[in-house]
């Protein structure tokens, strides 16, 4: 392998065939900065005051549209006002049979409390149909 490789090295020999200009590597830079083109600077522009606000403008409209979704849906739920429900509410506990229930029962849970307003709510609403 090695006597091949002297065989091609002689033929061809040791010159690598590129030469470098004398003094091309002198002024180089010069030529250099010469050929690339003028660069323009420009301020920075600054945001007004619309871009800075409007994501917040914008979170404050998305809150603003649940609430309104949710108190749209909610008022087909709920036939009467909260105080009207609240007074008939209050309305039942008074009635001694129901307020005795709720004695009787013993560890009343925040979900008893409110299935029984809705029980109770029912009633006074089916007395109102009765009459």
């Amino acid at each position: 392998m090695k006597k091949e490789e002297s065989k091609i090295l002689d033929k061809l020999g040791k010159n690598p065939g590129f030469k470098v200009p004398e003094n091309y590597f002198n002024d180089f830079n010069a030529k250099l900065l010469e050929s690339l083109p003028e660069v323009k600077i420009t301020e920075e522009v600054k945001p007004t005051m619309w871009v800075r606000v409007r994501p917040f403008i914008y979170m404050a409209a998305m809150f603003a549209g649940v609430w309104l979704m949710m108190n749209i849906f909610s008022i087909g739920k709920s036939s009467a006002s909260s105080e009207q429900r609240a007074a008939q509410i209050s309305a039942g506990v008074a009635v001694e049979k129901n307020a005795d229930e709720l004695i009787n029962y013993g560890s009343v849970s925040d979900y008893d409390i409110m299935t029984y307003e809705d029980s109770v709510y029912m009633e006074m609403e089916e007395q109102k149909n009765e009459k």
